[in-house]
């Protein structure tokens, strides 16, 4: 009897031992499964690579708050997204704004350039300068050389756009059109309906020499909205007024003589070499 007790414990506790060991090698083989099966998935997972918007790199990751971000210019303060603009609303025109680019033009005691002759003379006397000479900004081949010019406070207003713009972007900003005359203007209506009268409280602000059009055709998606920031904070401080132009692709912008009353640079006053006109500029119509 004692001899039959003893066989059955000693297959018990063989059973026992051969339960536990495949336990065991069957936890070491579930353990070294998972770590197979780990290092799989971890090969699988590809490498985030970041992807070239215009002038801004997103990678794939949740959307962060808009923070602003004060590029090398003293007027523009834009706000970016992960290094990607954000694109504000168009500075579009309006008949009051019109109204007002005229307004402003009486109450800095500007009188419109009535014919060549007239604009010579404002030359001579410094009441208009040249469109200055920089490596941001270019002129239209098209804009007659005797029309390359603007009252003082709107050149300075030009180095100091193009400059922070090339500082950025390092490509030029290009004016299409500045000063007329309101002789100019009778002949332009004469060959365009869409053309702005020479007259009365909603002439043609370039008649004046405040204004300028910078081309938007060859901009960046970037950089129209650096433009619209650069140029948003000056229209709330009352220096100029901006309409912004699709059919003919431009920023028309009028300085006010507020934006600079002190002295004109030197550099901008220089003369250049005044050569015969072209009939019509080709390029916009205010």
């Amino acid at each position: 009897m004692s001899a039959v007790r003893s066989s059955v414990r000693r297959k018990a506790e063989s059973h026992s031992h051969a339960v536990g060991t495949s336990t065991q090698h069957g936890k070491r083989r579930v353990h070294s499964g998972s770590l197979a099966l780990a290092s799989t998935m971890r090969t699988r997972i590809p490498a985030v690579k970041p992807v070239w918007l215009g002038n801004s790199t997103r990678r794939t990751a949740p959307k962060p708050q808009i923070e602003p971000v004060v590029l090398p210019s003293p007027q523009a303060n834009l706000f970016m997204q992960r290094e990607a603009f954000v694109m504000l609303p168009a500075l579009k025109g309006s008949h009051e704004n019109l109204i007002r680019q005229n307004v402003m033009a009486e109450q800095d005691g500007l009188t419109r350039v009535q014919d060549d002759v007239d604009l010579e003379r404002m030359r001579l006397s410094g009441q208009l300068v040249p469109i200055p000479a920089a490596a941001g900004l270019q002129i239209d081949s098209r804009l007659p050389l005797n029309r390359r010019f603007c009252r003082p406070w709107t050149a300075q207003f030009l180095s100091s756009v193009a400059a922070a713009h090339y500082a950025y972007f390092r490509t030029p900003l290009q004016v299409n059109s500045a000063v007329r005359t309101v002789e100019f203007q009778h002949r332009l209506q004469r060959i365009n309906g869409n053309a702005a009268p020479a007259e009365g409280e909603t002439a043609s602000p370039h008649l004046t020499g405040q204004a300028v059009d910078l081309a938007k055709k060859g901009l960046s998606l970037a950089e129209i909205a650096w433009m619209r920031a650069y140029l948003t904070p000056l229209i709330q401080e009352g220096k100029l007024d901006v309409e912004e132009e699709f059919q003919q692709a431009c920023f028309h912008i009028s300085v006010y003589r507020r934006f600079a009353p002190s002295a004109v640079p030197r550099s901008v006053v220089q003369d250049r070499t005044v050569g015969g006109a072209a009939m019509t500029d080709g390029v916009n119509m205010r």
